[in-house]
């Protein structure tokens, strides 16, 4: 079905300040002089009235149009009653000349002149007799000197009108030759008016002229008309500007999309006789790459052209109502301007893409760089459209490359909201059209499931989606193909009606539902084939409990909180309120985690069915479809084997084999926007309810059913018992999430599943919090089934028995170790330790390491004589697990014996001790305390934020340099307010050649003007989308530029850093790097320092000095950055 259309006038609506404008629509074929305006659009009308207060000179609407041999005139009114009057209309065909008429009386004689430098050259005069009708016609020209009169039919014109006695004129069709009118003319001023007789004056006209309110005699008063509709008939300039567009011709506009680079404001549309003209405005203020579509449908309601998903331009959008025949796209590119067109026929089988030059057509617009495109106009032919047409749809959209979908269209269109996504699937369906007509709509609303005898409640909604109203249609109920229900209604434009009736079904099985809307078709439409709307009911036995989500058939109970009672054979549970996760409330629905905070869980059976109760505290935050809605998990163990992953990817393990998984997804497109649903078990993790088996299949059936009412904080489950196998014992469990499509939102890592639970709320006597301390809930329910009812309950702890039996198994496993694992390796690590030994003693070993030798000696003396006591017991097979332990001693500490070995031959080997000496030697030489604190500091900084440029967590605010004879000292201080989780980098120059382009040291998107030849670079491990993080420097390099490829050195072992900061961020750092490490003293050094995001392949967010290049994009995280702006710092 068809949603909105919306329908455009080029008119004009009011009175408008200066001269009223209108362009005049070529006809291609000439008008039926009928009186009859069914071929006039409402792109036709010009002039738009008042209510005058008058019954029989009540004007409503002027039209124009014209051919190559008539211009075509019409009036309709809103006459109610018939009086004698004069209709009369005035035509200057050179406005602004001064050429014409002038004097004070008209052609008829009455009291109306012109002013505002119009002069009449013709007059068209009818008399209205309020008994007969239309009784006399004048065509009357100006010849400069006197009035030159004859009938219409005189000149080769004809009218015809529409009326009676009692209501009076009610519609009036001219059509004037060319000839008649001294040819064709590119521009003239019209205006019509309704007057008395002989020497009485205007009462009325189109447009409406201030000189027809003056006065409380308007009958007989002088008027003085000054404000004609001037019409064009001239082309459009295709240049760009819209300078030669008015109001009247803007079709469609367009809600703030929310996106600087991508924000239409309207959409235009004109023709002549041989060009359809758009135009679009934008409101963009940046320039981003995107895409201009266009969508054409020239014959809608036919259903001819395309319908598919995506569309010419691979954009995921599609058409609901309509069949685009053509489209037109340009290309956008945010650092030059439109680099591609397209004029794109829909062949039938194919898209056929040609240049707009290509098919005759041209093209402007104005726009640059900075702010993106800000008008666009274009010329096609009609000849390229398949010959001229005055009835089509047309709308505009902005998309992004390919896969993309629209972020803004004009007219809005419901499916792209401001802030809409870039990648969802788009349905356009609010094209605007150039007419108008009924549309009429049905659709069904209710339940899908229903009970034997239960009363059912049904809505009807119909709709005319149309700008012309119905006075009278039949709407019609078939149930099963019989006639249930009928009505009779009338709907005005746009007007939606709702009808509800009510049905008790009397027997189980699957019925349809229709309702219909003009069945007969005596109602013409836009669209004929949006009139019948289906609607399938499965009608199921009902036991004990209507599966409705009303919770009022369960039993009232009073609980303790985490307690449970079994009440006339239904078991519930009482959970303590508040007791959920909440550390995503900020980002749910309303601020708040209670739809998923459990706080009472019941279970029920009957001979058929198993129910489930599940209440939650406040769920009125919610509706189905959003996304973190409520998610629930009842895993079930009713046989050996099974499954053990919680459903939703909740990354937890039920300490149960559940053999079938009952599922509730809150956030499913079923339903979607509604509060109260009933439906049957699906398969789809999209469905709203499906029940899984250990093997991931989907058990479906119709007696399967979910009952949510959310204002109720209600969600009700039956499963037959043939899913539990008609089993008399089971075990379960139950959690709670936020769903997020078909699984649910993660605590742990924000993109990936990890081993931190995504429970919100479970059955347990603690908190949530600490029950899933280790991730493992370990409450469950036992439950014993009798044939009508739960006849026996229990809420066990597993944690004691788990841990225990946990325990045993790693007692049982150590000792196995040990004794088959741990006698081999001692003799391997015992052999490698004689090895390792024989390399020291052909070593020169220094002072510092002969005593740690000696003691390892007497260490590993007191290892063997352990691995001997443990290895004799166990050979005998009496090891107790005080042998094993002394066999794990044994080896384990054989491992770090080796180990320590490994490192002092290392140490010998590799310099590190004689590094560690110069680092302390090089520490003694330091002249600053490099403690993070820059109080002993004396110089000036060399580059400052005089902007207050920066973020929360990235806004550096001084940059220091100073040094000495064996240092260079940097430091720099922030206003940071948050701690994110980003790098500090600091680039310098100070030799020839160095690093400009690709990726820097730590692989951002960083390049400079000058040469690099050392960057240092710093990990702050802040926040990073609610993944908390230590609110410290984790990771500190020194990278050199050597031979064209970077060189790796560990911060703290060439130099030294300290800094200050917490959960503000970074607040300063000190650093202190040896002249020798980067290859002696310089005469001067250009330093730059700047914040990156935490991955390879991020950019620049902030710098000292401060860069344009930051601040360039508002995708700044991720683009492309050249610093050009260093501090120099001379070195003396």
């Amino acid at each position: 079905m068809r949603r909105n259309a919306q329908v455009f006038a080029m008119v004009l609506l009011l009175v408008l300040s200066g001269i009223p404008k209108a362009l005049a629509l070529y006809t291609p074929t000439p008008f039926s002089i009928d009186g009859n305006l069914e071929e006039w659009i409402k792109a036709d009308a010009i002039a738009y009235g008042r209510d005058s207060g008058l019954p029989g000179a009540n004007l409503d609407k002027l039209y124009i149009a014209w051919d190559d041999n008539y211009l075509y005139i019409a009036i309709k009114t809103n006459n109610t009653q018939s009086w004698d009057l004069a209709y009369g209309i005035g035509i200057d065909v050179d406005p602004g000349s001064g050429n014409g008429y002038t004097g004070d009386s008209d052609a008829w004689g009455r009291k109306i002149a012109f002013g505002n430098n119009y002069a009449i050259d013709y007059e068209i005069y009818f008399w209205w007799s309020g008994g007969s009708g239309i009784t006399a016609d004048n065509f009357i020209n100006w010849t400069g000197s006197g009035w030159d009169y004859k009938s219409i039919s005189d000149v080769g014109g004809s009218f015809a009108y529409t009326g009676d006695t009692s209501q009076g004129l009610q519609t009036l069709e001219i059509a004037i030759p060319w000839d008649a009118l001294g040819g064709i003319t590119r521009k003239f001023a019209i205006i019509a008016w309704i007057a008395g007789g002989d020497g009485s004056s205007a009462v009325d006209s189109l447009p409406v002229d201030d000189t027809i309110v003056d006065s409380d005699n308007e009958w007989v008063d002088q008027d003085v008309f000054t404000n004609l509709s001037v019409i064009m008939l001239s082309p459009k300039n295709i240049d760009g500007s819209l300078d030669d567009w008015a109001d009247y011709e803007k079709v469609g506009s367009s809600l703030p999309s929310g996106y600087p680079g991508a924000d239409l404001e309207s959409l235009y549309v004109s023709w002549d006789s041989n060009y359809l003209y758009i135009a679009i405005k934008t409101n963009n203020t940046a320039s981003w790459d995107v895409a201009y579509g266009i969508g054409i449908d020239v014959d809608p309601g036919s259903g001819n052209g395309y319908t598919g998903d995506t569309d010419a331009w691979g954009r995921k959008i599609g058409f609901q109502g309509f069949a685009v025949d053509y489209e037109i796209y340009f290309w956008w590119s945010g650092g030059s301007g439109i680099t591609a067109d397209n004029f794109i026929n829909w062949t039938g089988s194919g898209w056929d893409y040609k240049s707009i030059s290509d098919v005759g057509g041209s093209f402007a617009y104005t726009g640059d760089t900075s702010q993106g495109l800000q008008t666009l106009e274009i010329a096609i032919p009609w000849d390229a459209l398949g010959g001229i047409t005055r009835k089509f749809a047309i709308i505009a959209w902005i998309a992004g490359g390919d896969g993309s979908s629209a972020v803004d269209t004009a007219p809005s269109d419901s499916e792209v909201p401001p802030g809409d996504s870039w990648t969802d699937y788009d349905k356009l369906s609010n094209l605007a059209t150039t007419f108008e007509f009924p549309d009429l709509t049905v659709e069904i609303k209710g339940p899908d499931v229903v009970g034997v005898n239960k009363l059912a409640e049904y809505e009807v909604h119909v709709k005319n989606l149309g700008g012309i109203g119905v006075p009278s249609t039949k709407v019609r109920v078939y149930i099963n193909g019989t006639l249930y229900k009928n009505w009779t209604v009338s709907l005005g434009p746009k007007e939606e009606k709702v009808l509800t009736f009510n049905w008790t079904p009397t027997q189980e099985g699957m019925y349809r539902i229709n309702a219909t809307v003009d069945e007969e078709n005596t109602v013409v439409e836009l669209n004929e084939n949006n009139n019948v709307a289906t609607f399938d009911v499965s009608v199921v036995w009902v036991g004990k409990i209507s599966v409705d989500g009303d919770p009022s058939d369960w039993p009232e109970v009073s609980l303790n909180n985490n307690t449970f009672t079994l009440q006339n054979g239904v078991f519930i549970w009482s959970d303590a309120p508040d007791d959920q996760r909440t550390e995503k409330d900020p980002y749910l629905p309303g601020g708040t985690s209670s739809h998923a905070d459990l706080i009472k869980f019941g279970v029920a059976k009957d001979e058929r069915y198993l129910y489930f109760l599940f209440v939650f505290k406040n769920m009125s935050n919610i509706k189905i479809g959003d996304n973190g809605a409520t998610f629930i998990a009842v895993p079930i163990d009713f046989k050996e084997g099974g499954a053990t992953e919680f459903a939703g990817e909740m990354d937890t393990k039920s300490i149960l084999e559940w053999d079938i998984q009952v599922v509730v997804n809150l956030a499913s497109s079923q339903f979607s926007g509604e509060r109260v649903a009933t439906t049957k078990a699906g398969s789809s993790y999209e469905s709203l309810f499906y029940v899984l088996s250990a093997d991931g299949s989907f058990i479906t059936s119709d007696d399967a059913m979910v009952g949510v009412n959310l204002d109720a904080n209600t969600v009700e489950v039956r499963i037959p018992l043939s899913f539990i196998e008609n089993s008399d014992e089971i075990r379960l469990q139950l959690a709670t999430g936020f769903s997020y499509g078909p699984a649910v939102w993660n605590f742990g890592d924000p993109f990936a599943n990890d081993d931190v639970s995504d429970i919100v709320d479970t059955i347990s006597e603690a908190g949530t919090e600490e029950e899933l301390s280790d991730n493992i809930p370990d409450y469950y329910v036992k439950l014993l089934l009798g044939t009508y009812l739960v006849e026996g309950a229990d809420v066990i702890n597993y944690r004691e028995e788990r841990i225990m039996m946990q325990q045993q198994a790693a007692v049982k496993s150590f000792m196995t170790i040990s004794k088959y694992y741990g006698i081999p390796r001692f003799k391997k690590e015992y052999a490698t330790y004689l090895e390792l030994m024989n390399n020291i003693t052909n070593m020169d070993i220094p002072e510092e390491f002969k005593e740690e030798i000696i003691e390892i000696r007497k260490k590993v003396d007191e290892l063997f004589s352990l691995y001997k006591e443990g290895k004799e017991v166990a050979e005998e097979g009496m090891m107790s697990l005080a042998d094993a332990i002394k066999l794990y001693r044994a080896y384990t500490g054989m491992i770090k014996v080796n180990q320590r070995l490994k490192e002092i031959i290392q140490a010998i080997a590799s310099g590190e001790l004689e590094r560690q000496k110069w680092l302390e030697e090089m520490r003694g030489k330091l002249t600053k305390t490099i403690d993070g604190d820059l109080s002993d500091w004396s110089v000036d900084p060399v580059a400052v934020d005089t902007e207050g440029y920066g973020q929360d967590g990235a806004n550096l605010k001084e940059l220091y340099v100073d040094y000495d004879d064996n240092f260079l000292y940097i430091a720099f201080t922030t206003d940071n307010k948050a701690s994110w989780r980003i790098a500090y980098g600091v680039a310098l120059d100070y030799k020839e050649g160095g690093y400009t382009t690709g990726q820097d040291g730590w692989q951002r998107k960083v390049e400079f003007e000058r040469g690099i030849d050392a960057q240092l670079y710093f990990f702050w491990n802040g926040e990073f989308f609610g993944n908390p993080g230590t609110d410290s420097i984790t990771s500190a390099d020194l990278i050199l530029w050597k031979n064209g490829t970077w060189e790796y050195m560990q911060l703290d072992k060439v130099g030294f850093y300290a800094y200050k900061g917490g959960s503000n961020g970074l607040q300063s750092l000190e650093i202190a790097v040896p002249w020798e490490v980067l290859g002696g003293k310089p005469e001067k050094i250009a330093i730059v320092v700047y914040i990156t995001g935490q991955g390879a392949g991020d950019s620049a967010v902030d710098s000292l000095p401060l860069q344009d290049a930051v601040k360039d994009s508002d995708n700044e995280w991720g683009d492309v950055d050249k610093f050009t702006k260093f501090a120099e710092v001379l070195i003396k």
